[in-house]
């Protein structure tokens, strides 16, 4: 399994202290665990007036690490509802920080991940898209292991701003209890469509659930036999070239897209747990 980080620096709207702290404790924590990880940046968030230097600075301690960068475009639009032109500009301009950091140590951005999840919303967009993404030298980073942890993330982000760290105890046990569900679904499907056990590449967030308890989350997936391992390993599985056609509103698994393209029907994935998303979206 291949473990990949989405909207480095750090997801939301979080203060420079709060970025500087999920940054350093989630860096932490990967390499104790000596996981390989591919943290996909969105640069928009670097430009904040008088903080740029310290906010480059987040992303200098993943490559202090030796963990790779890839681009999540500058501002984290949708292909969906964006135009083609303009969303070619936010990757074009996604990653001149990260490469810069990069080249330091004779390496660049290989990697692009879809912001979204959203390869377009029909199939001349997505062709065109992919054909230009590959003439600017970008190979996409697909996602086996899709999941909701960011509705986690938001209700753990609640509990911690209201000192209740009995709630945040709560959350962190239900969110690697989903995680395993979640983790015994795509492995059904991949059995599925391959008959076979594959190279997953996990998607989870910059934040501070993981930045306190991505210890657990290896732990559960090593508990299930999985070695972590690059992206440029996971990738070189057969899976991936499997064809997939899907376009849409919806964000999903490759998997997913893999099993609409050749007819197969599938269940839907787990869903979260409905207290968690009472804590994350209070009132609604």
């Amino acid at each position: 399994m291949a473990l990949t980080v989405d909207d480095l620096p750090v997801g939301r709207g979080h203060p420079l202290a709060w970025q500087q702290r999920v940054t350093r404790d989630l860096v932490r924590q990967i390499t104790e665990a000596g996981v390989p990880a591919t943290g996909f940046v969105n640069e928009g968030k670097l430009d904040v007036e008088g903080e740029r230097d310290d906010r480059t600075a987040l992303l200098q301690a993943w490559v202090d690490a030796g963990l790779d960068l890839g681009n999540h475009t500058y501002g984290h639009p949708s292909l969906f509802d964006t135009p083609l032109d303009a969303f070619q500009d936010h990757v074009r301009r996604g990653d001149a920080v990260t490469n810069r950091l990069l080249a330091a140590r004779g390496d660049s951005a290989r990697y692009f991940r879809h912001p979204y999840l959203n390869v377009g919303p029909d199939r001349e967009t997505k062709d065109a898209f992919e054909a230009w993404l590959a003439d600017e030298g970008y190979t996409i980073a697909p996602v086996t292991h899709d999941n909701a942890e960011y509705v986690y993330a938001l209700a753990y982000d609640h509990a911690l701003d209201a000192g209740d760290s009995a709630l945040q105890n709560r959350i962190a046990d239900a969110y690697v209890a989903y995680m395993e569900s979640t983790a015994a679904y795509f492995e059904g499907l991949a059995d599925d469509l391959f008959g076979r056990e594959m190279a997953h590449v996990l998607l989870v967030h910059a934040n501070a659930l993981n930045a306190d308890h991505l210890d657990r989350l290896v732990g559960m997936f090593r508990g299930r036999g999985y070695r972590f391992v690059s992206l440029d390993e996971a990738l070189e599985d057969p899976a991936y070239a499997s064809e997939d056609t899907y376009t849409g509103r919806a964000g999903m698994s490759w998997l997913q897209r893999w099993a609409i393209t050749r007819g197969v029907r599938f269940e839907s994935e787990p869903h979260p747990d409905p207290w968690v998303e009472d804590v994350a979206y209070p009132g609604q």
